[in-house]
């Protein structure tokens, strides 16, 4: 409960940084890092994308594992990593979002036998390549009917019925897992321009296109981020696509899974993102972007309404536009705008539209409400984290004259001018207030706004783990830091040492450790350089198996009762029996429970645990079969 209350607390969208989408789509690869695609000769098609569109070129795979790897891109966390599961996980995912919008999706897999199909294999399918599939809110009988065979994708364009969200696996031998760099290349020749001349990838289109690897290269790629070269799953070559991307792009943000998550759901405009996406930046530097500040989405507005918008463009913006309802309504040249549009009363969809000199189109819409009278709050804006005194800006607007504006923090009133705006500092303690804005007019009206926000000095809060806490490895770590200037990454170290960073505001993530006493410090990173720590003391515990049946050096009779354990706070997620050092029993869980026939004589049996970071623990035990 803490850990979702911090998630709770510490995430949530503020001001857009990635363009709008309602055409997203995910094209997963296998098991290559980033130096065997950029430059390989034998994918001219990918590289030929790389050079056209954008290029992540610091971007790291979270874990090796092909399916916990690949639920980080749509889970933001690992949920399992059994490869052979086919349970319907209640884990929050990109799925029960796209429905709570209303929201169409699909899952394109290529050798699916049918739609719906649970199953771990067909032909070159494997289910662990499918993870949407694993989850409740896709695996009912209604949803995963939207697991449906790559063919399908080819009647979907011609019907126009594509989804608002894709993802799409090509098989086995086509994604690189067991064919060749060169089989997975020419498969994305063959197949993807049909998804480019979509609508939605022309210019204006908003179309949104990545092609990511799960992992990178298995068994020789451990990397993290440039710094760290061990316990994640690689340095791997993702391809940001669409209209909206800046041309010939190169990123060297550090980025991993989450990111990519945390991209889909501000571009599709959810409430909220699953896991670690809800702590992780947008990998905002890869877009062209229309920036509307004013006025904020969904806001109540009055007539006139100021209209405030500038551009982020790799080309010059020649001009923007002003749409309301789909008319337009207003055009100025050059990247920026700053007028009043008079519209009637009620709800209203506006976009500003920009155009470059490359031929670029881009866009951001927002709702609005037209009232009589409505007061605006500029400054603070909404769940803002601020150092004291904070600014408050406030105009009030409508058709009667507003004579009177009042600020009241926490139903204190501690400000007041007459005019129809505000613009001042106030001193708040340390703490959260709720901040008032308050405007009376000429024909005795009150019209009010408040919003809530945070003061104090930077904070780091750390879920997971707690001080003295006795844990097992790998140690979930759920931290997030707070910063009036902005919290731009942070990282852990354990025993001075770093061995986890994220591009974000938080970390909720595995981190592998070594049985014994550590000290885990969480450090921030503001917007300007700052850094400032936190840690807590913990102890990490050995996994000890014990084989309970049969007991050592006992003489038993055949078949013989195999009892064996873990703690089941553990993070073991499979346990296995050996019988003379031959694998004879595997189950998920953390026990093992079997009866296995044995020829007469001397064995040696063998409880062997695996832990979610990839350790294993084992005891074993000498006995005699009659």
């Amino acid at each position: 409960m803490r850990v979702l209350l911090l998630l709770c607390l510490l995430s949530g969208f503020a001001y857009p940084q990635v363009p709008q989408s309602k055409h997203v789509w995910l094209v997963t690869e296998e098991n290559h890092s980033y130096e065997s695609i950029i430059g390989n000769p034998n994918m001219p098609y990918y590289n030929s994308l790389a050079k056209k569109y954008g290029l992540a070129t610091q971007y790291y795979s979270p874990m090796h594992n092909s399916l916990a790897a690949l639920f980080w891109l749509v889970a933001g966390q690992t949920v399992t990593v059994d490869n052979s599961t086919t349970s319907c996980f209640n884990v929050d995912n990109v799925i029960r979002h796209v429905l709570a919008k209303g929201l169409t999706w699909k899952s394109y897999q290529v050798d699916l036998p049918y739609p719906g199909f649970l199953g771990l294999y067909n032909l070159n399918y494997m289910r662990r390549h499918n993870p949407l599939i694993d989850f409740t809110d896709a695996c009912t009988s209604t949803q995963r009917i939207n697991s449906v065979p790559f063919t399908q994708l080819a009647t979907d364009i011609t019907n126009k019925s594509t989804p608002n969200y894709a993802y799409i696996t090509p098989n086995a031998d086509q994604d690189a897992h067991n064919g060749t760099l060169a089989q997975a290349d020419q498969w994305l020749q063959q197949e993807l321009p049909a998804i480019l001349a979509l609508p939605e990838f022309r210019p204006g289109g908003d179309g949104l296109l990545f092609i990511v690897w799960d992992e990178g290269d298995i068994g020789t790629d451990g990397r993290c981020s440039s710094r760290l070269q061990r316990n994640c799953g690689g340095r791997v070559a993702t391809l940001v696509i669409g209209p909206q991307v800046k041309p010939s792009f190169k990123s060297s943000v550090t980025y991993t899974h989450a990111n990519l998550l945390r991209t889909v759901c501000d571009a599709m405009e959810f409430l909220s993102c699953p896991g670690e996406g809800s702590l992780a930046t947008p990998m905002s530097d890869f877009f062209n972007k229309v920036n509307v500040s004013i006025p904020i989405a969904n806001a109540q507005v009055a007539s006139p309404v100021h209209m405030k918008a500038s551009t982020s463009n790799s080309s010059p913006v020649t001009s923007l536009q002003v749409y309301v309802d789909n008319v337009l309504h207003y055009q100025v040249s050059g990247s920026t705008l700053d007028t009043w549009l008079p519209m009637s009363g009620g709800k209203h969809h506006v976009v500003v539209q920009s155009w470059d000199t490359a031929g670029g189109i881009h866009k951001r819409a927002v709702d609005v409400n037209v009232q009589t009278q409505v007061v605006s709050l500029s400054s603070p804006v909404p769940n803002a984290m601020l150092a004291s005194p904070v600014p408050v800006k406030a105009t009030a607007t409508g058709k009667y004259p507003v004579h009177t504006m009042q600020i009241y923090v926490d139903n204190v009133l501690k400000y007041q001018s007459s005019s129809n705006s505000v613009s001042t500092q106030l001193s708040m303690a340390a703490g959260r207030h709720y901040v008032v804005a308050e405007a009376r007019d000429s024909a005795g009206g009150v019209t009010k706004n408040g919003v809530y926000v945070t003061v104090g000095p930077p904070t780091i809060t750390i879920a997971s783990p707690v001080s003295q806490q006795l844990v097992y490895s790998p140690v979930q770590v759920v931290t997030g830091a707070q910063d009036p200037k902005g919290v731009k990454a942070v990282q852990v170290y354990v025993d001075n040492a770093l061995q986890y960073e994220m591009t974000g505001t938080g970390i909720a993530a595995p981190v592998p450790m070594s049985v014994g006493s550590h000290y885990v410090a969480v450090q921030a990173w503001n917007n300007i350089g700052q850094s400032f720590r936190k840690g807590v003391n913990i102890k990490v515990l050995p996994i000890i198996v014990t084989v309970s049946s049969p007991t050592a050096n006992s003489t038993v009779s055949s078949p013989v009762h195999i009892h064996a354990n873990a703690p089941s706070a553990s993070t073991v997620f499979t346990m296995q029996v050996y019988v003379d050092n031959h694998l004879k029993y595997q189950s998920g869980g953390t026990t093992a429970d079997v009866w296995l026939p044995m020829s007469s004589g001397k064995h040696y049996i063998v409880g062997k645990a695996w832990d979610t970071g990839g350790g294993n623990w084992k005891t074993g035990v000498n006995v005699t079969v009659r």
